[in-house]
């Protein structure tokens, strides 16, 4: 909505690329580095301090949230474990597409969580994912890596990733290729 800050017209929106309490303020050009600084003095006052979209990136990671990597044309609620969200007593938009064969069920590639069986083995955006053992051509596929960072909190390589049946997988090993 739209607020004063010192004067100055500005908006205030509610935004949260991580999942925490987030906020962004947005203000004409001339006035940006002054709020930044002012922003930043006061975060410091209560221990805070800036931080950067990298930090974000790896906080949605290991909170398992979707962002543009995950969500695109042949992505339905179903596959990012939403399908709860759509009502089943009133219309949505997207509900007809949300019911058409072959948009849900087990053969759909749903977003899992992925985690190096050795913490220091990098996880690469765009690698695809094979049963164990299986050879690692087309016919195989079960699956690829959306996202990928290394969390420090956690001290391993983290990646979300869409997966054959992958709700019904937790804790299964699967083999990550990258060509």
């Amino acid at each position: 909505g739209s607020v004063r800050l010192g004067g100055v017209e500005a908006r205030l929106f509610r935004i949260s690329f991580s999942g925490e309490l987030g906020y962004e303020i947005a203000v004409p050009a001339r006035y940006g580095e002054a709020l930044y600084r002012d922003l930043v003095a006061r975060a410091e006052s209560f221990g805070g301090c800036a931080y950067g979209m990298e930090a974000l990136n790896v906080l949605r990671v290991e909170k398992g949230f979707i962002t543009h990597a995950e969500i695109h044309g042949r992505v339905t609620a179903f596959d990012v474990g939403l399908q709860g969200m759509m009502s089943q007593k009133k219309d949505f938009i997207g509900k007809a597409a949300s019911q058409r064969p072959g948009l849900l069920g087990p053969e759909r590639e749903q977003l899992v969580g992925l985690k190096p069986l050795a913490p220091e083995k990098p996880i690469g955006a765009g690698a695809h994912l094979f049963d164990a053992g299986a050879d690692p051509i087309r016919q195989n596929d079960q699956g690829y890596v959306t996202s990928a960072c290394w969390s420090p909190t956690l001290s391993t390589h983290l990646g979300l990733a869409f997966l054959r049946n992958g709700r019904a997988r937790l804790g299964q090993s699967v083999r990550l290729v990258d060509h």
